[in-house]
């Protein structure tokens, strides 16, 4: 994706970013960030799994095959499905990765001093901010998220 695109989107839906951006120098933002990732990355893990769960419900006679899941050959109706199944819980997975990143972050004293130093006013930085803003438009990302992976997993008949 152009870089240049993304900034012109991003400052006409995100006024101020770029100043926010510029004030986040503690190394606590990048400790918040690969926790952020990590924590994202298992909770993506346990969503494929609670997905797959309810792919289980209606086709039982699946339950040994989670290994074929994206296997070579696979159709385009299967790919379509499956692709559903996994793809979205990517939405909640970030969001409540991130939302615990930050949680985990704050907890720590020292870690809550510096970040709220760097916040300095700016609510969007703030520890409530924050994550307000990823609870709002993360909330309801995630709430058509997951009706994708639910029809991905309801619609999933074959892995072939």
């Amino acid at each position: 994706m152009n870089p240049r695109i993304t900034e012109a989107a991003l400052d006409k839906l995100r006024p101020g970013w770029r100043e926010r951006r510029a004030k986040r120098k503690s190394p606590w933002n990048l400790l918040c960030g690969l926790l952020g990732f990590g924590l994202a990355m298992l909770a993506w893990y346990y969503l494929f799994q609670a997905a797959w769960w309810l792919h289980l419900q209606r086709y039982p006679a699946q339950a040994a095959l989670q290994k074929e899941f994206w296997r070579a050959g696979l159709s385009a109706r299967a790919f379509l499905s499956s692709f559903l199944l996994l793809m979205p819980l990517a939405v909640p997975a970030f969001v409540g990765g991130f939302l615990s990143a930050n949680l985990i972050v704050w907890l720590i004293p020292p870690a809550r001093r510096s970040m709220e130093r760097e916040a300095a006013g700016d609510h969007e930085m703030t520890f409530a901010g924050s994550n307000a803003g990823l609870i709002k438009w993360g909330g309801i990302a995630s709430v058509a998220a997951v009706i994708l992976a639910a029809i991905g997993a309801l619609t999933l008949a074959s892995l072939q």
